[in-house]
């Protein structure tokens, strides 16, 4: 079985992410600081029965969480790609500070993007209540095994995964496209020497339950000139390399069958250990598009889409990659009893001054 997962999961960012599991996330900030907050998933026939264990949300439900089954599929827009969603958790939160969620049972190597610290400030101006929302993603940890710093510096990282309106200031289109190439290029080497790292690893990690030293001293002294010769051969095209491919490298170099040989015999055992490294991919298969109505007029926000006073964020496991993934929004309503008191007090003042110019 020609398997990676982990290269299926960098394949996304550089193609139309189909094959991932969406959510739609919406929240409402009310002007007493409290908050309603839906989330909509696809739920399975078992799921929609009453079966909880098959949980379609990447946070697990507690009593505070209320469900409700749609009456139909309703299909939402995720950003030109339109998918059916058939339930709902929603809930009323009184003061938006802190974490609320808790990660679903065997997805905590999803913690990253399942749970937000959140919070709101409300800032009292007299004429305007101000209201700032930030949500902080945090870093994913697991990265691979191999350090992003090592190919992209952390400038470039927040360019690839993020985006940097600043980074383009000034170019043309063919000077972003030139500057974007080599971005690419150096998220290819990554790419392509941690698939490498992570397939080496498991063929270590079998040649070292058979005892032999011999075979384990030529694996980890030719462990570089195998890479050369593996990347020579796929150089920056992305395309798929699994633990077969590796063996049949290792075996060319060495002038023997006995990698090929070990994988054949193998093979289920080590396609699934290969599964378990890298079970963090599964990040990139999931999207949440984060819906926020701010109350009052939205005056700025790092969203990707901003309506009047609703603001969009799209949230992946890309996004996660470089750095915390920080969501702001600030807005304003206007307090209009102060403007009222406001002039009832300087008319009160008029009015005493002209009362005391007349005596």
């Amino acid at each position: 079985m020609k398997t990676n997962y982990f290269i299926m999961a960098m394949l996304l960012l550089l193609s139309v992410t189909s094959c991932s599991t969406y959510y739609r996330m919406s929240s409402r900030i009310e002007k007493d600081g409290s908050m309603y907050r839906e989330i909509y998933a696809q739920g399975d026939s078992a799921f929609l029965a009453g079966d909880k264990t098959h949980n379609p949300f990447l946070f697990q439900p507690d009593a505070n969480w209320q469900l409700v089954n749609l009456d139909s599929t309703i299909k939402f827009n995720f950003w030109g790609e339109e998918e059916k969603l058939n339930v709902k958790a929603c809930q009323k939160i009184s003061v938006t500070d802190g974490e609320y969620f808790t990660v679903a049972k065997n997805k905590e190597h999803l913690n990253s993007m399942a749970i937000p610290m959140e919070q709101l400030k409300k800032k009292f101006r007299w004429f305007y209540t101000y209201y700032i929302y930030t949500a902080t993603y945090k870093e994913l940890q697991d990265k691979g095994p191999v350090p992003l710093s090592d190919y992209l510096n952390k400038e470039e990282q927040i360019i690839w995964f993020h985006g940097n309106d600043d980074a383009f200031r000034g170019m043309n289109g063919i000077e972003m496209n030139d500057k974007l190439d080599k971005l690419e290029a150096k998220f290819g080497e990554w790419y392509n020497r941690s698939i490498y790292e992570i397939n080496w690893e498991v063929i270590h990690h079998f040649v070292s339950q058979q005892k032999d030293t011999a075979c384990l001293h030529r694996l980890e002294e030719l462990k570089d000139a195998v890479y050369k010769k593996y990347s020579s051969e796929k150089g920056y095209s992305l395309e798929d390399a699994d633990l077969e491919e590796v063996c049949s490298l290792f075996d060319k170099v060495c002038s023997t069958k006995y990698f090929s040989d070990l994988y054949n015999t193998n093979k289920e055992m080590m396609e699934t250990f290969c599964e378990e490294k890298i079970n963090i991919a599964e990040a990139f298969y999931h999207a949440i598009q984060f819906e926020l109505t701010m109350p009052g007029r939205l005056l700025t926000s790092n969203a990707k889409v901003q309506k009047d006073s609703l603001v969009i964020w799209k949230i992946d496991g890309f996004r996660l990659l470089a750095d915390d993934y920080v969501l702001t929004a600030e807005s304003r309503v206007i307090n209009y009893w102060a403007f009222g008191i406001t002039l009832f007090i300087i008319l009160l003042i008029l009015g005493l001054c002209i009362k005391l110019y007349r005596s």
